[in-house]
């Protein structure tokens, strides 16, 4: 089961603090996890990675060396297969289904292909539209008083419930989800669909379709089912437009 964490990237997105950097691939380290992926870092940051990542990467240099810097989210999910974004903040809807960290692991280790787990910046963690992209959302439970983790703690927690859980030798059956690329294609033909049927408008667009994503990812669409919804959208399509001929 160890093999499962080498198809698990951390996604670290817009880092603000070179040393949450470097303390995250520590954390890494500590659990098995040796990929990382840095969203649209600033230059303070890297890369090249600042020498401050490497004060706090202990014994886990080797990480930040080899760690790749993308532009954007959806270029650091391009070839991923199951997106688990983390939050630690109350929203009015959510477009994936809600776990704890510790019902994270049966979903990683169900699936065959990559995984990533993403965490946001420092000081408000991930934007709608970057949630939009997970499949999974995990939280960290906390007290009232102090709800919020940094940014290395809260991957050392998520780490730690994957490592167990591998460690344990848990059996988890495996299934081949489709990857974000396609899932974000068929969103964006749902999308076009409801509004020319007239089942939302403008307005409501957005609310519409963050239910319809978080309906359809609990579904956990193969590349096959995603194929043949988007098939029916465009005969659907097709049939209307001769009606209207």
């Amino acid at each position: 089961m160890r093999e499962a964490l080498s198809r698990v990237r951390v996604v670290l997105v817009e880092p603000q603090e070179p040393m949450n950097v470097g303390a995250v691939a520590r954390a890494m380290r500590n659990f098995g996890l040796s990929r990382l992926y840095v969203v649209n870092p600033p230059p303070r940051v890297g890369p090249p990675w600042a020498k401050e990542a490497y004060w706090l990467a202990v014994h886990a240099e080797e990480i930040l060396d080899r760690a790749v810097a993308v532009a954007s989210l959806k270029e650091a999910l391009a070839d991923v297969q199951l997106v688990v974004a983390t939050t630690g903040r109350p929203r009015e809807l959510y477009p994936a289904p809600v776990v704890p960290a510790w019902e994270v692991p049966a979903h990683v280790l169900s699936v065959e292909g990559e995984v990533a787990l993403v965490f946001g910046r420092e000081t408000f963690g991930l934007t709608n539209e970057e949630l939009s992209l997970a499949h999974v959302i995990g939280t960290i439970p906390t007290a009232p008083e102090q709800p919020s983790l940094n940014l290395a703690q809260a991957v050392v927690v998520f780490a730690y419930e994957l490592f167990k859980a591998v460690e344990g030798e848990g059996r988890f059956p495996r299934e081949e989800l489709a990857q974000v690329a396609a899932l974000e294609a068929f969103f964006d033909d749902l999308g076009r669909y409801v509004l020319e049927i007239g089942f939302t408008d403008q307005n409501r667009f957005p609310y519409a379709m963050r239910r319809l994503r978080r309906i359809f990812h609990k579904a956990r669409l193969t590349p096959g089912e995603v194929q043949m919804l988007r098939g029916l959208l465009h005969q659907s399509r097709y049939q209307m437009r001769r009606k209207d001929g």
